[in-house]
């Protein structure tokens, strides 16, 4: 009875053993998740006078695949930059851009904050319940299930979005009205207004949609000796 009992107390052990282990285990990789950024932002390439500002750091030029942390800041001055998203979806922070990444939340699903400047995206199709893709300026939210399209904001605080491929949704912050904005058409909105009634993009903005650039420029971007230039594609520069 007593080797039976000691038997049974050491196999109880154990498995409280094992057990505790997958545990931690199985918490390992969700703790981690909650501490990485959105959605594994990194830097795939980079052109000119770039600094980037981490959380807490002084701004430093920018690192080719460097992951960008939520609160982290980009200035372009003469420069750009090419975000690469888990997902696969790109970000092109053209020059004189101010630009912040950030965890979305429950109340702000925004990835990204734009202040000023002027960014193109290339964002991958989303299906099922997953969440739509949604970057917030200072008077407007913009959000996209997979698409294309140029988002620009004046120093008048004044959002832009010029819609190349798919459809987005334009909202305005303070008022809450929203239009949707198909391929081939763009909208303005201002801080105190709701967004524009959309219009064809070359009425706006003659040769917009020849942007010269393509998702492929990060994969291009990876070829031996293209560190520190933002590959370009067929199309010409932009």
């Amino acid at each position: 009875m007593r080797r039976i009992t000691r038997f049974g107390i050491l196999s109880i052990a154990l498995v409280s053993l094992t057990l505790g282990a997958l545990a931690r285990q199985g918490q390992r990789p969700s703790a981690l998740a909650l501490s990485a950024p959105f959605a594994g932002a990194t830097i795939s390439d980079w052109k000119g006078k770039v600094q980037v500002s981490q959380p807490g750091q002084p701004p430093v030029a920018p690192v080719r695949g460097e992951t960008l942390a939520p609160g982290s800041l980009l200035d372009t001055s003469g420069g750009k930059v090419l975000l690469q998203l888990a997902d696969g979806s790109q970000i092109l922070v053209r020059a004189h851009t101010r630009l912040m990444v950030q965890q979305p939340t429950p109340t702000d699903r925004g990835y990204f904050q734009l202040f000023l400047g002027r960014i193109r995206a290339w964002i991958t199709k989303r299906t099922g319940g997953a969440p739509p893709f949604e970057l917030g300026t200072p008077s407007a939210v913009i959000a996209v299930r997979g698409t294309q399209f140029e988002v620009k904001v004046n120093k008048h605080q004044e959002t832009q979005v010029d819609v190349i491929e798919g459809l987005v949704e334009v909202i305005s912050k303070h008022t809450g009205a929203s239009v949707l904005v198909g391929a081939g058409s763009s909208t303005r909105v201002t801080m105190n207004s709701a967004p524009e009634v959309p219009r064809p993009i070359a009425g706006m903005r003659p040769g917009v949609g020849n942007f010269g650039e393509a998702p492929a420029a990060s994969r291009a971007a990876q070829a031996p000796g293209s560190a520190r230039q933002v590959a370009r594609p067929r199309g010409g520069p932009d």
